[in-house]
Parts: C-alpha cells; structure tokens; sequence
C-alpha cells in the first residue's frame, strides 16, 4: 500500500512538474526607449540587411556615432520578465515612414510598424499578442511615437492620435496638408516633404516652454497639448472647436484659429494665462476668415472684413492687423491692406513661403508678395521664368538644385526674398572614393544634401554637404555601415 502511495504521489509531481513547465506564461510589455548612447545622430534610411520588401525598401531608425559608424538602432522593453525583454529587443523592431523634430528635445516617427521576423523562444501567448501588435500597426496608417532626444525615453502617441485625429490640416495657402501616414494619396503628403521646421512654421506642430502643440484640422477638431511628465506623457485636448492651425513666437504666446462653422477660420485668437482662448479684440466684421502670422517675433492677422449697417452690406476690405498680446484678450490694431495669401478665394493654389524673420512671403499665381514686418510694407514682384515649382521651395523660401557628375559637384540656391540665384561648388577633398552612387537627398531639417555612395568593399558611405554656414559647399562623410547593407539615408537628425 505504501508502494502505491509512494508511486502516486511520484506521479503527480511528475504530471504537476510538466503543468508548470509547459505553463504558458504571458508577460506585459511594452516599447520604453530607444538606445542613444554615443549617438551623434539619428538616421531613417531604406534597407535592412540588403534586404526589400514588395519592390521597395523598407525604413529603419540608425544611429550614427561621432566616427561615423552607423548601426541599426536597439528598442528596449519594459517587461516583468529580463529574459523575454532581451528576446523582444532582438526581435521586435520598427519600420518608419517618416521622422521629424518637435521642437529642440523630441523627435516624431510617424507611420510605423512592428516588425517580427522570429518567433521562435516566445511562448505561444506572448507569440499572439506580438502577432496581433504586427497586424494592428498594418491598418490605417501604422503607429506613432515620440523620442525624447537627451535619453531616448519612447512615447506611444496612439492614444492622443485616437482621441484626437491628425489627419489632415487646413493650411492656408496649401489647402488640407499631412504627414506621411496622414492624409494624402496613398499615404503620402499632400504638400511633398515636410520638414519638422516647416512642420512648425506651417503651425502643425508647436512646442511652447515643455509642453507640445499638435493642430487637428478641419473635420476632427481640437488642439491637443502634449506635457512630458518625466516617465510618461499626458494629453489635454485644449479646445473641441476645429483649429486650422497654432502659432507660437519666441515669447511665450500660442496664437490659432478657430472654425467655428464649415471649413474656413472663423475666429484668431491668442492663448490667455488660464489657458482659454477668447477671440482678439479690434478686428470688425462678421465673417472674416483670419490667417495669422508670426513674422520677426510678432503676431499679425490678416482679414476679409465684410463691412454691414444693419442688414444692408456695404463693403469688402483686406486688412493686415499686428496683435498687441500684453492684453488678455489681445487686441489688434490695422497697420496695411492686404491679405496673406494674395485672395481669400486662391488658398487651394497658392503656397505659402517664411523667407527671413523680419519679411514673409507668399505666392500666389506667379506674384510673389512679401509684408515686413517692422515697415509694414506690402510689395508684389514676379517670378523670373524657369524657376522650380514652388511646392520645391522649403520654409525659408529657398529651394536647391543639385548638380550630379560621379556624386554631388555643385548646387544651385535660388532665393524667394532677393529672387537672386546662387551657384556654389562643392569641395570633395574629403569623399573618398567608391564605386557607385545609390542617391542624392535634400534633406530639409538638416539643410544638407545627403548622398549614399557603395565603396570597393561593398560597403554603404553616407555623404553630407551643408547648404549654409562655414560648411557649406564642404561635402564629407556622416555614416558608413558595414558591408552589403546597401541602404540609403532619407533623413537625418543630429541629436546634440
């Protein structure tokens, strides 16, 4: 008898043992943080391994080192389990449509997607939940996440873009406008490449103090401030109203406008210190559709006024009106006729140019106007033939050419503001020398053209030339991956 109790408690051990070891254990998890350290820059660039998916090349996020040497970058997990988060950073990785700076401490990787190419060492739980992660990103137009640039802490913006759609942004003087990922035809922007500075002088995205800015647009509604908690970040929906767009001056102020029926701004506004936004003061009319400007540090709005006595319509006058902030609500006060965008009737036609920071430009048809700011003066000029498209120009009213022989030799500035073209050759006494080149890029928040060039080796060189500063013109290496990765850089953000 007690054999047999011996035997079946020996074999219950047994079949309890083989429950516990092939228990299905499954841990949270979630992204943390990307590893900087001694990274110089951030690179998005197509290829991994040499590798293309469907005919194109997929883009990943790399880092690249003060000697240049560029890697595949490393995301990091919370996770219970120190085993499982060493096994997801291996391999759970990210392809990026898009990455643009926020500000001066973050950086936005829009349109992402999780990637996964081994299972193998997940249990069969934590298998479905990555698989389902995979899957979901796949839909719409992927994830989106926010990198904090001193330490490369990662957050998930899903929530905020959930709870607050960016889709696509009414611009004046561009129409509805979006990042890859967002709006556009098959994903892509509607207004080309965007930069993070054109992003910001567009009023898309605003960082005022430590606290971030995204503009929802016509349809959606709403501003969304973003405040950075330390190991979280939290979202606040600022007004439900649709905004056009938010502008911000080096002060301290956030300025915007407001739709308060159909798809034109109805009202501008200044942001007061208790965080509302009531309407300036001083601007008569009814409606009068406002497009606000930040130009050398102040505000102005410009405004179609319908002018009424009683019922009866008298007249129809554009006006530039610079805002006087040091009040709440802020008032304004008509320094000059005019209208920014040329006609309130043209803003699907017309862009919309930043030359300087005393004068704005904008063009519409082929007139190119330009206020200043501290003479109030609206002048009007042509454009000369055989300039590029104006979609080509960046934010600053510069638009560059390059000119290909074996890599980049020379480039052509032409200035919106003076109208003036410059050619300027490039110094290549640093380049050495490879077997073909993959590509040349302008990349617009850099301000530099970016070449990938594949050396005797196999290996991939990445090439910078500056379009200004003492650097400019000077072509030298920024990244060299190792061999046979054959990848391509389509952005590039220094992180210092």
């Amino acid at each position: 008898m007690k054999n047999f109790y011996r035997l079946f408690c020996m074999a219950f051990l047994a079949v309890l043992f083989v429950s516990c070891s092939d228990d299905d254990h499954f841990y949270k998890f979630k992204m943390d943080r990307v590893n900087l350290n001694g990274a110089n820059y951030l690179a998005l660039a197509g290829g991994h391994n040499g590798t293309k998916e469907n005919g194109s090349s997929q883009q990943y996020l790399y880092s690249i080192d003060e000697e240049g040497n560029m890697n595949i970058v490393a995301y990091e997990y919370q996770c219970d389990d120190n085993g499982v988060a060493s096994e997801l950073s291996r391999k759970l990785t990210l392809t990026i449509n898009q990455m643009v700076p926020v500000g001066d401490k973050y950086i936005w990787l829009v349109g992402c997607r999780y990637e996964c190419d081994d299972y193998s060492g997940f249990s069969e739980s934590m298998q479905d939940a990555i698989r389902d992660m995979v899957n979901h990103s796949k839909q719409n137009f992927g994830e989106n996440f926010l990198i904090r640039k001193n330490d490369g802490k990662i957050f998930d913006l899903n929530e905020v873009i959930i709870k607050f759609p960016i889709v696509s942004i009414y611009v004046p003087g561009l129409g509805s406008v979006g990042l890859v990922g967002y709006g556009g035809d098959n994903g892509l922007p509607v207004d080309g490449d965007l930069t993070g500075d054109r992003l910001r002088k567009l009023g898309l995205i605003n960082q005022l103090g430590d606290d971030i800015y995204l503009a929802s647009g016509t349809y959606y509604g709403g501003l969304t401030r973003l405040h950075d908690n330390g190991s979280s970040i939290s979202f606040y929906n600022v007004l439900d109203y649709n905004i056009g767009y938010s502008v911000t001056d080096n002060q301290g102020h956030l300025g915007t406008t407001i739709c308060y029926t159909g798809n034109s701004p109805d009202v501008a506004s200044i942001m007061a210190p208790d965080g509302t936004l009531p309407a300036i003061q001083g601007i008569p009319g009814n409606d009068y559709r406002p497009e606000m400007r930040c130009i050398g540090g102040k505000f102005f709005v410009s405004a179609y006024v319908e002018i009424w006595e009683g019922n009866e319509y008298i007249t129809t006058t554009d006006s530039i009106y610079l805002v006087d902030v040091s009040t709440s609500p802020a008032t304004a006060t008509a320094v000059a006729e005019g209208y920014f965008t040329g006609d309130q009737y043209e803003t699907y036609s017309t862009t919309v140019y930043v030359s300087d920071e005393e004068n704005y430009s904008w063009v519409s048809g082929t007139t190119l106007f330009t206020f200043n700011s501290n003479t109030y003066q609206l002048t009007e000029s042509s454009l000369p033939a055989g300039w590029p498209q104006y979609s080509l120009f960046d934010a600053e009213g510069y638009c560059y050419e390059p000119h290909m022989n074996g890599g980049l030799q020379s480039f052509t500035i032409y200035n919106l503001a003076t109208l003036q073209t410059e050619e300027v050759t490039c110094d290549r006494s640093q380049v050495p020398a490879f077997n073909f080149e993959t590509g040349c890029n302008y990349d617009g928040g850099l301000g530099a053209f970016i070449e990938s060039v594949i050396m005797a080796d196999g290996s991939t060189t990445t090439l910078i030339t500056d379009v200004k500063g003492p650097q400019r013109g000077i072509t030298r290496v920024g990244g060299q991956t190792e061999s046979n990765n054959n990848i391509e850089i389509s952005t590039l953000i220094p992180l210092n």
